[in-house]
């Protein structure tokens, strides 16, 4: 008489399952036709010649230079879809002083999207931008076709321009998204476009936004808005941010990562970049002081809790002279109030106190050298 342990048992028991799969007919015919298929190399498809040649060897392309891939021969050699583009129209106001990154960052975004991007202005006559770049518009109001998304940059803008005004208007009825970069945000304002609602615009303009869109409310401590429809976006730069972000709304976030990563822009999607944020936003009220006077900058860092900045100013006037003149646009102006301590001043912001520290000295020659500091208390 023979005897089995349990374990014997489980283990022919697994044998037999195993021996039972590779038996099925089926499972047999994959493992050998994947045996008979070839492997070759291909390149990435480039639109070029190279495209429909069937490599031996791993490595680069000889004709694109790109690395090739394996690939078993007979497939095609064309992009598969992977989610990677959408097919969303997108119109660019133009009009004389746009701001070229306003409009530019972005467009590069969309269109490494797949979206189709063309401008718009009140005519197709040349229009010259804020920097010199000269460009001639794609369509006028009246022939552009109707997009998906409308970009209104910012620049030199005019709320005043009823013809660009109506225009934004009668489009954002039909688009699905209105986005706004910088002072763009005005002609948006113009047409009633961000009233009862929360928008942003470049730090500056905030205060001047606030007055001439009383219905909004304005704020600064953002890189953008997204209202769901009306997309407003803080200065320059931040247009990428909200054109990143727009994206994400058709890619995904994950697409829309890798598709900024290979544009070689470090898109945060949480915790970015906010210009509005930084301790330097309190020296700008004091740096304006020297606009009269040639000076060198030294020094110029900080954070969100501190700054300081450095000057070697070139004036006839000496700390006799600076000192009250400082003193008053920081009083005055800015409106700090005097400490105690002689050269401190305090002040608040959003129920933040702050001290802020004057030193002026020179160099020995009509030079003066003068320091702000301002801190976080």
């Amino acid at each position: 008489m023979f005897t089995f342990s349990l374990n014997q048992i489980k283990h022919w028991l697994f044998s037999a399952c195993i021996l039972a799969i590779f038996a099925i007919p089926g499972h047999a015919q994959k493992t050998s036709a994947a045996k008979d298929k070839k492997i070759v190399f291909l390149c990435p498809p480039c639109d070029l010649d190279c495209d429909t040649i069937h490599f031996e060897k791993p490595g680069l392309c000889p004709h694109c230079a790109m690395k090739l891939y394996a690939a078993y021969e007979g497939v095609e050699n064309a992009d598969a879809y992977h989610g990677e583009f959408t097919d969303k129209k997108v119109a660019v106001l133009l009009f004389p002083g746009v701001e070229i990154i306003d409009f530019s960052g972005p467009w590069e975004v969309f269109a490494a999207a797949g979206m189709d991007v063309y401008s718009v202005a009140s005519s197709t006559s040349v229009v010259a931008t804020s920097m010199g770049l000269k460009l001639k518009p794609d369509y006028s109001y009246v022939d552009a076709p109707m997009p998906d998304i409308l970009l209104v940059p910012g620049g030199n803008v005019n709320p005043a321009d009823t013809a660009a005004v109506n225009w934004i208007s009668r489009v954002d009825k039909k688009s699905k998204h209105t986005m706004s970069v910088c002072t763009g945000a005005f002609y948006l304002a113009a047409g009633g476009l961000l009233d009862n609602l929360t928008a942003t615009t470049n730090y500056p303009a905030v205060e001047a936004l606030q007055q001439f869109a009383p219905k909004s409310k304005i704020i600064a401590n953002v890189r953008f808005v997204d209202n769901g429809h009306i997309i407003t976006s803080a200065g320059l730069s931040s247009g990428i941010d909200a054109a990143f972000h727009l994206v994400s709304l058709y890619l995904g976030k994950a697409q829309t990562k890798k598709l900024a990563n290979a544009l070689e822009y470090d898109w945060r999607d949480e915790n970015p970049f906010i210009r509005s944020k930084l301790a330097d936003k309190h020296v700008q009220d004091f740096l304006n002081t020297f606009i009269p006077y040639e000076y060198k900058m030294t020094t110029y860092t900080g954070d969100e809790n501190q700054w300081r900045v450095d000057l070697k100013v070139t004036t006839e006037l000496d700390k006799a002279d600076l000192l009250p003149l400082l003193a008053y646009q920081l009083e005055q102006v800015a409106g700090w109030k005097k400490a105690r301590k002689k050269e401190l001043w305090n002040f608040e912001e959003n129920g933040k106190k702050w001290m802020a520290e004057l030193v002026i000295g020179d160099d020995g020659s009509n030079a003066s050298l003068i320091t702000l500091k301002v801190k976080r208390l």
